[in-house]
C-alpha cells in the first residue's frame, strides 16, 4: 500500500512539473534576431625562420660550460587578422626535466629579450631565448635538461 502511494505521488508531481512548465511556454515570447559578423583570430606563432614560413616545432640548445650561455632566435609573428589586436608578447618556463634529479632549478635561467614588445596584427619580430647556466658546485659536475616547456605568450592589449 505504501508503494503504491509513493507511485501515485510520484506520478502527480511528473504531471504538477508538467503542466508549469507548459504554463510557462504559452507565457514566453522569442523573438529571432538574424546577424553575422567576424571574429578576427589573435594567434601568436613562432617560426624558425625570419620570413615566417615555418612553424618552429622545437628548440635544440647547444652544449655549454658552466657560467655560459647560448642563444637561440626565434621569430614570433601576430597571425591576427587586419583589423584584430595587437599583442604584447611575454615568456614563461613552466617545466623542464633536469639530470641528475633534485637538481635545484636555479642554476640554469632561461631569459627573452622580446617580454613586452608589441605586435599589430600580422606584423612580427626576431627574439632571442637565451640558456644560461651558472658558474657553481651542480653546474660544474655536468647537468641535462630535457622537457623544457617554453610558452611564449601573445596577451591582447
Amino acid at each position: 500500500m505504501a508503494l503504491q502511494k509513493k507511485i501515485v505521488l510520484a506520478a502527480l508531481t511528473i504531471c504538477a512539473i508538467m503542466l508549469m512548465a507548459t504554463v510557462l511556454a504559452t507565457l514566453l515570447s522569442t523573438k529571432t534576431i538574424p546577424s553575422s559578423g567576424t571574429i578576427s583570430a589573435f594567434k601568436v606563432v613562432v617560426y624558425s625562420d625570419s620570413g615566417f614560413t615555418t612553424e618552429l616545432t622545437a628548440i635544440t640548445f647547444d652544449t655549454i660550460s658552466a657560467g655560459y650561455n647560448t642563444n637561440k632566435t626565434v621569430y614570433i609573428k601576430n597571425n591576427a587578422t587586419t583589423g584584430g589586436r595587437s599583442m604584447s608578447l611575454s615568456m614563461t618556463v613552466p617545466s623542464w626535466t633536469c639530470s641528475p634529479l633534485n637538481t635545484t632549478m636555479n642554476v640554469v635561467t632561461i631569459a627573452f629579450n622580446s617580454t613586452g614588445t608589441t605586435l599589430a596584427p600580422q606584423a612580427g619580430c626576431a627574439a632571442n631565448i637565451t640558456l644560461t647556466a651558472l658558474d657553481n658546485v651542480l653546474t660544474n659536475a655536468g647537468l641535462s635538461f630535457s622537457n623544457i616547456d617554453i610558452n611564449i605568450i601573445g596577451t591582447e592589449i
